[in-house]
């Protein structure tokens, strides 16, 4: 008997732990001008409003490279683009083990020569690096080839 309830209890705690750290897909910025901020959990990244375990650099771009890397970004097997607007773009990227879904937004200011970009996970407390990893990995994608 003692056994099953500290199990269930044990069952409860991970349920409480996961939900507490699930989310829904951000929304497109009304005033297309600034992402969504991070929760307050660490399993997000955000240019914009980053700080701490949620900031990164936004990526240096400018309008050709951003035609390109949205290319880029449509041709990958585990994400789904559901929003591709002139200067914004959203993508659903499937986890490649555990096929959790995570979100990419991608604001591109034009005049600036800059892409503001935000990567979340819906599920979970902590990301352990992959959406920053994930967003060095679009940032790669713009990088000039060795030697040039």
């Amino acid at each position: 008997m003692q056994a099953n309830t500290t199990a269930r209890s044990a069952l409860t705690l991970v349920t409480a732990l996961l939900l507490g750290g699930c989310t829904s897909p951000p929304g497109k910025p009304a005033d297309m001008q600034v992402l969504p901020a991070c929760g307050r959990l660490p399993n997000c990244v955000n240019s914009q409003s980053g700080r701490g375990v949620h900031a990164i650099e936004p990526i240096r771009a400018n309008a050709e490279q951003w035609r390109q890397l949205k290319a880029w970004i449509a041709g990958q097997e585990n994400w789904e683009i559901t929003v591709d607007d002139d200067r914004f773009l959203q993508a659903v990227v499937k986890t490649p083990l555990m096929r959790f879904r995570d979100d990419v937004q991608l604001l591109f200011f034009p005049d600036a020569r800059l892409i503001q970009v935000r990567s979340s996970s819906r599920l979970g407390i902590s990301d352990m690096g992959t959406n920053a990893k994930r967003v060095e990995a679009l940032r790669a994608q713009l990088a000039p080839p060795p030697g040039r």
